[in-house]
């Protein structure tokens, strides 16, 4: 077993965390994985606002952090939708391709939030998938194949 990389993977973890608590969510889950495939350690969380009422979060994030140290993009993963998000797989537009560096972690968290609020304020006013925010693409899971 390789202790390399583990003290920034730490760092990462207790950043993310810092990071959902700044946007006003709470912390369901904060794990960390170990993973000789992508020669690193896996950084996932999962944040939830108060109240809410499913047992699928509202919103993910996903972090690499290599053996060596270096620490890829966040990768940050949400639903529009206030229903389960597992029963809204299919019907409910997510964000794409929604990445940041861990520095810009809270503040793009937050924006993250705010357009989430603002996409299902428009599908309730009638518009259609794929949406764009003015800064990410909202669309169905599949939405774009051929």
């Amino acid at each position: 077993m390789t202790h390399a990389g583990k003290e920034p993977a730490e760092d990462t973890k207790r950043a993310v965390r810092g990071a959902i608590e700044l946007a006003g969510l709470e912390v369901r889950d904060l794990r960390m994985f170990k993973s000789t495939a992508v020669e690193g350690r896996i950084v996932v969380g999962a944040a939830s606002p108060a109240g809410w009422p499913h047992e699928a979060p509202a919103i993910e994030l996903l972090a690499v952090v290599g053996f060596d140290g270096s620490i890829g993009e966040i990768e940050i993963r949400c639903a529009a939708t206030d229903g389960d998000p597992l029963m809204e797989m299919f019907n409910a537009p997510h964000i794409r391709q929604c990445n940041c560096r861990l520095a810009d972690l809270p503040a793009t968290l937050k924006e993250v939030w705010v357009a989430r609020r603002e996409v299902i304020a428009r599908l309730d006013a009638g518009e259609a998938a794929p949406i764009f925010d003015g800064k990410w693409q909202w669309a169905i899971v599949f939405q774009d194949l051929p």
